[in-house]
């Protein structure tokens, strides 16, 4: 073996462990730890018209981001519902971009590809996920963002208006509501299960991961884009399962009915009235609390809690909504 092939040899041997290495994704930790999640990550089934990018917060969080649209256009932040990462504002963002916003969709903590703390339930508050929004505006020093949030992002979209209104200048609330009702048919089955295949978020302590069944349920979607379909199941077969007790702990925690009277800037609400969630007399609630502020309420027949994703014409109403909405 002479020294040239030896030289050749070792350099394949390097790209083959490479090669082996990149095949897996890599998660960033609030202590800069790295840990392998799987060999395929949920970014990977989709092509998507955005720019991925990553930033230390004061704080410590490693927050993961996208960005779409010119520099300069007017900045709109989408902010994902509880497991559901960038994937849900996969093709509202493009969209949004074309009519030339600045579009930013930051993954909150426990999310995609930031940081996932787990030391106590308490590091997935409503007020340390919003804290972690005013400190990326701040960071990327984005003046009077529109705030759009779906679900729990809708949650802490109230949140920045009550509590960091000078932060932002409007919030749209996609699938939202003033409180959870712990009686609501869903959130039951999401915390005591089905009494076969799925025990309750709190039941697998032991195997600390979700069934496939609970994970197809709660990801069903009539997106007919199966490439988001994919990466819709896989975010959430990634997502640890300490995060998502934590983040429904959070969630159960959630009531605003005494605080929506502090909201005094514009909003736009956006309800499916096939929303099994925060179904219609949580926003008929929804608007009596928020009393003190500008209320703009549309709902989009046939859609469903995740209103802007179900299918296409969902996208594009959702968008129109949104765009007309800003431009007032």
């Amino acid at each position: 073996m002479n020294k040239n092939y030896s030289i050749h040899t070792l350099f394949s041997v390097i790209l083959f462990y490479s090669a082996i290495i990149s095949s897996f994704t890599f998660a960033a930790t609030s202590d800069n730890q790295v840990n392998i999640v799987t060999t395929k990550s949920y970014t990977d089934y989709q092509q998507v018209d955005w720019k991925e990018n990553s930033i230390k917060l004061n704080n410590g969080i490693a927050l993961a981001f996208t960005t779409s649209g010119p520099e300069k256009g007017k900045p709109v932040i989408l902010i994902h519902g509880l497991t559901d990462g960038r994937v849900s504002w996969s093709q509202v963002a493009p969209v949004l971009a074309k009519k030339g916003y600045r579009v930013y969709v930051p993954e909150y903590r426990g999310n995609g590809k930031s940081s996932k703390p787990n030391k106590s339930s308490s590091e997935y508050s409503v007020a340390e996920l919003t804290k972690d929004i005013v400190l990326f505006i701040d960071a990327l020093k984005i003046k009077k963002p529109h705030i759009v949030g779906h679900s729990l992002g809708s949650i802490i979209a109230q949140e920045l208006a009550i509590s960091y209104k000078d932060k932002i200048s409007t919030i749209t609330l996609i699938g939202s509501g003033e409180k959870l009702d712990k009686n609501n048919e869903t959130i039951q089955w999401l915390l005591s299960g089905d009494g076969k295949d799925f025990k309750g978020i709190y039941g697998y302590e032991d195997s600390q991961k979700l069934p496939e069944s609970f994970i197809t349920a709660w990801g069903y979607s009539t997106n007919p884009d199966s490439g988001f379909q994919a990466a819709n199941l896989e975010h959430l077969r990634q997502t640890p399962y300490y995060v998502w007790k934590y983040l429904v702990d959070n969630l159960l925690q959630f009531d605003n009915t005494s605080r929506l009277d502090k909201i005094t800037g514009k909003v736009q609400i956006i309800w499916g009235d096939g929303d099994v969630i925060f179904p219609k007399q949580q926003q008929d609630a929804l608007r009596t609390g928020l009393k003190n502020a500008k209320v703009t309420y549309h709902e989009v027949t046939g859609a469903d809690h995740n209103t802007h994703w179900g299918s296409p014409e969902a996208v594009k109403i959702v968008s129109d909504y949104i765009d007309q909405f800003i431009r007032k």
